[in-house]
C-alpha cells in the first residue's frame, strides 16, 4: 500500500514538475524607444500587485472548492463502502480511503502553500485510516487525525 502510495506520489510530482514549465510565454520586454515615468511605473507596479493578490486569493478560493469537492465525494464513497458490510465492505472501506488520498495528492499542487500543507494532511490522515483499516479490518479506527486535518483545512479556506 505504501510502495502504491509513493508511486503515484512519484508520478504526482514529475508532472507538477512539467507541468510548471508550461506558463505561456508572456514576454516582459519593452520595445525601444519607450520612456516610463516614475510615477507610471508606480501606479503600475501597485496595480500589477493587486491583480496578483487577487489572482492568488482567486487561486486560494478554487483550489479550496476543488480539495472540498474531493473530501466530501470520498467521505460519500465511504460511506458507500461502510454499508457493505464485513468482510468486503472492510476492503472497500479501506480502498475508498486510499483513492480518496491519491486524489487529494494529486490536487496538492496549486499556488497556495497553505492550502497545499492542508490538503497534505487531510491526504496523509485519509492513508493512515485505509492502512489501519487494512491492518486490522474488525476495529474500525479513529477518525480523529482526519477530523483534525478537516478543521486544519476549513480554517484555511475561511481565511482565503
Amino acid at each position: 500500500m505504501r510502495n502504491t502510495k509513493s508511486a503515484l506520489l512519484g508520478v504526482l510530482a514529475g508532472v507538477a514538475i512539467l507541468a510548471s514549465g508550461c506558463s505561456g510565454g508572456a514576454s516582459s520586454a519593452q520595445p525601444e524607444g519607450q520612456a516610463t515615468t516614475t510615477t507610471t511605473t508606480a501606479t503600475t507596479s501597485s496595480a500589477s500587485a493587486k491583480a496578483e493578490s487577487s489572482a492568488a486569493a482567486d487561486d486560494t478560493k478554487a483550489a479550496c472548492a476543488t480539495v472540498n469537492g474531493d473530501v466530501r465525494s470520498t467521505l460519500a464513497k465511504v460511506a458507500d463502502a461502510e454499508k457493505i458490510g464485513p468482510p468486503a465492505g472492510y476492503n472497500a472501506v479501506s480502498a475508498q480511503y486510499s483513492a480518496g488520498a491519491a486524489v487529494l495528492y494529486s490536487h496538492a499542487f496549486n499556488t497556495s502553500a497553505q492550502v497545499n500543507d492542508a490538503a497534505k494532511k487531510v491526504a496523509d490522515a485519509m492513508g493512515a485510516i485505509a492502512d489501519e483499516w487494512a491492518k486490522n479490518p474488525q476495529q474500525k479506527p479513529s477518525t480523529a487525525g482526519l477530523d483534525a486535518a478537516l478543521d486544519q483545512l476549513k480554517a484555511v479556506c475561511g481565511a482565503a
